[in-house]
Formats: C-alpha cells, sequence, structure tokens
C-alpha cells in the first residue's frame, strides 16, 4: 500500500516552481461565511458533482472556473509577515500560482485516464468556520489514497473554492505556500539591491523538484538527504521527502516516515503517512486503528478496502473476506475490490467458493478469456498467488466444463 506519488503535486507544483507573491486587490474577506440552509447545500451538492463529472469527462475548464485564486492568494498573504517584498517579485509568484491552478484539474484528469478514481465523498458544514467543505478521494493501485478536502467560499450566490487541505501534505496549501514563503523570500532590500533568501538548502530543494520532475528520484532524494538547515524539518519538506525516497528503496522510505513521524508525533494531521509506516512496520494492528480513525473523520466506507488490505497483509482472512465484501458489495465497479476477494478465497483455501465467484463475475459482464488470464497470468514479478486454484480440481473442472 504505497502512499500516493502525485496527490501532491498541486502543492509541490505551487510551492517549488514559484518564489514570490503578490498582494491582490480584490475585494475578498477571508474569514466570509456561508449560512447552513437546504438552498446553500444543494449548492454545494451540485459544486461536487460538477467537479466529479469534469474530471470524469475530460474537461478541466469547469473545474478550473470553481478554482477562486484570489482567495488562495489572499489566505497565503493573511498571516505572512514577510517584509519588503519586491513587487516584480510578487508578480512573478502571482502568475506562477494561476498557472498552477489552471494546470492542477488537468493533472487528475491525467491520472483518472489512467487508471485512478477520483470521487465526491460528501460534505459537511464547519460550524466553527461556519463554512462548507466537499470531500474528494484520489485512489489509484499504484499510487495509493489521498482526499482533497475543498473549503467552500461564496461569492455572490456562485459557490467557489477558496483553499484545498491535502491529506498527505497534512495542512491547507495556502498554510504550506505562506510558510514557504519565509524561506524563498529575498531578505530585504539594502541600498536598492535584493539579497538572497535566507534560508540554506532551499537552491537544493528546487533543484531536487527538477529531479523528480525527470524522473531522477535517485537524485533527488539525494539532495534532499543533504539538506540540515530548518527547512529539512518542515512538514512538507519531509513529505516530500519521503515521495522521493519511496521510490528509490524500502529502506530509505522507512527511515524517512520514522524522521516525519518522530518530528511531528502529536500531529493528528500525517494519518496517511502513519498508515503506510504501520504496514511496512508490518504493525498491522495499528494499522487498522489508524484507518479506523481516518474513516471516522472522513466517513468514507471506501475505506473499508484498505482495512481489507492491511488484514490479508496480516493474513487475518475472515476479517479480509468481510471487509472485501463490503466492497463489491457497495462499490460493484471496482474490480481490486473483487479481486481482493477472490484471493482471499483462494489463501483460505475455499477453492469451490472462488470457482463460483469467477462464475459470478462472469455472469455480471466480464469477458471469460479474460478472467482466465487474469486467474493464470503471472505478476510483473514472475508470481501468482491464484496458481493453487488454477490447480484445484474445482477450477479445472469449471474451466473444461466451460470451454465451448
Amino acid at each position: 500500500m504505497a502512499l500516493n506519488k502525485l496527490n501532491l503535486s498541486l502543492s509541490l507544483y505551487l510551492l517549488f516552481s514559484i518564489f514570490a507573491i503578490a498582494q491582490n486587490n480584490a475585494n475578498f474577506n477571508p474569514n466570509d461565511t456561508i449560512t447552513y440552509n437546504d438552498t446553500n447545500s444543494e449548492k454545494v451538492v451540485a459544486l461536487g458533482n460538477l467537479i466529479e463529472s469534469s474530471v470524469l469527462n475530460n474537461q478541466s475548464e469547469p473545474f478550473v472556473g470553481k478554482l477562486y485564486k484570489n482567495a488562495l492568494l489572499k489566505r497565503i498573504l493573511q498571516d505572512n509577515t514577510t517584509p519588503d517584498l519586491n513587487s516584480d517579485y510578487l508578480k512573478s509568484f502571482v502568475k506562477g500560482i494561476k498557472q498552477g491552478l489552471d494546470l492542477f484539474p488537468q493533472e487528475i484528469i491525467t491520472e483518472v485516464e489512467n487508471g485512478a478514481y477520483y470521487d465526491f465523498v460528501n460534505y459537511r458544514y464547519d460550524q466553527n468556520l461556519q463554512t462548507y467543505y466537499i470531500l474528494f478521494r484520489l485512489y489509484s493501485a499504484e499510487g495509493g489514497l489521498n482526499y482533497h478536502d475543498y473549503r467552500i467560499h461564496k461569492k455572490d450566490s456562485e459557490m467557489l473554492i477558496s483553499d484545498i487541505y491535502l491529506y498527505l501534505a497534512g495542512e491547507n496549501i495556502t498554510t504550506t505556500m505562506s510558510r514557504l514563503m519565509t524561506y524563498v523570500a529575498p531578505n530585504k532590500k539594502i541600498l536598492g539591491l535584493i539579497e538572497t533568501t535566507k534560508d540554506e538548502g532551499v537552491t537544493e530543494l528546487f533543484q531536487a523538484i527538477q529531479y523528480k520532475k525527470s524522473g531522477n528520484f535517485e537524485l533527488a532524494y539525494k539532495l534532499m538527504d543533504g539538506i540540515t538547515s530548518k527547512l529539512s524539518k518542515e512538514k512538507f519538506f519531509l513529505i516530500f521527502k519521503s515521495l522521493m525516497a519511496s521510490n528509490v528503496d524500502d529502506e530509505k522510505y522507512l527511515a524517512t516516515l520514522e524522521e516525519l513521524i518522530e518530528t511531528y508525533k502529536d500531529d493528528p494531521t500525517i494519518v496517511l503517512n502513519k498508515i503506510d509506516y504501520y504496514v511496512y512496520k508490518e504493525d498491522y494492528f495499528e494499522a487498522i486503528q489508524v484507518i479506523n480513525q481516518l474513516q471516522e473523520e472522513t466517513e468514507d466506507d471506501f475505506l473499508n478496502f484498505i482495512k481489507a488490505n492491511v488484514a490479508f497483509y496480516d493474513e487475518n482472512y475472515d476479517f479480509a473476506l468481510n471487509n472485501y465484501k463490503y466492497i463489491i458489495d457497495n462499490y460493484s465497479d471496482f474490480f481490486e475490490g473483487q479481486a481482493g476477494y477472490l484471493s482471499t478465497l483462494v489463501m483460505m483455501e475455499n477453492f469451490k467458493d472462488a470457482t463460483t465467484y469467477i462464475e459470478t463475475l462472469i455472469s455480471e459482464g466480464y469477458d471469460r478469456a479474460d478472467i482466465i488470464n487474469y486467474v493464470e497470468e503471472d505478476d510483473d514479478n514472475g508470481e501468482n498467488i491464484l496458481e493453487v486454484l488454477v490447480q484445484s480440481e474445482p477450477y479445472k473442472a469449471w474451466k473444461l466444463k466451460t470451454s465451448n
């Protein structure tokens, strides 16, 4: 169960490709509130449905149109006290932010085209902040799990997105960007000259991002591992470093996760990182506890699939089977859930029920040849955990019986 390596792409693009930010004079109150009522709730649900359909239909424009860029800029600035910001410096940052936001929906669309799922999970009303949030789940077999929690701002009668909480990053993108400004902004103007950035490691960080973009994860990790300044203890830095390490080797990945969790041991926002950490440590009980915590927070029943995977690793097949059963009953088009259910039956040596389930999949529309290939072919490592099913009498008899 790997951490998602692309879901952080919006924050990475905005944080690491841009070196300054500008004050925008648009009329915006970052503490704007929305009244909770049926009309507003319906508009919020409509916004969630629009984003979901925009992604599924490969149409980024409707999604982009709902990103309130001025609001995002204002949120970055409201708590930032970086002095002596040069106006040209600021203008370039504004341009970069807007470009990053324009690219964000297309990045999600590309992920979905490559097999990921991007689903509108639910909405909620935050009584303290007096505004709505809509929660989206991004999941792929290769990348793993992340959530995007969109804060809603009402402009006139239109619902727009004014901030994004990335679960993998553990904070709002505006919070991370505001803090990063203190690293990348010039110190101050002295005799009309701009001094360099105040913190060591920034240049190396940007170089690591370039290596990451070109797919050279080993060099990216090596550069980041050599940074020892204050920057190296920032949460976004440690998370990004762990993502690079995950593409190098398991030992380095586990070490970076341990560094992140030790540095932010009391931080409840690094829940996704903790799940991966406990799975890598084979502490499956703790992994399930963290998933339960996440499920309580998100109210997302899809997390039963993640619990099933963890239980499967733990060889707790009864628990795994029950959770996979929930997924195949409630997410009928999700083949990974169906594959997990089949694999669990095989691990339990219940070959008769496994063969019957194969028949069920075919009756529900799967091609017989495709299912047989899936059951009998080796994976990328030259292994096939379903081989014992292939050699079983129930499967052989079914295959012979249905050959014509």
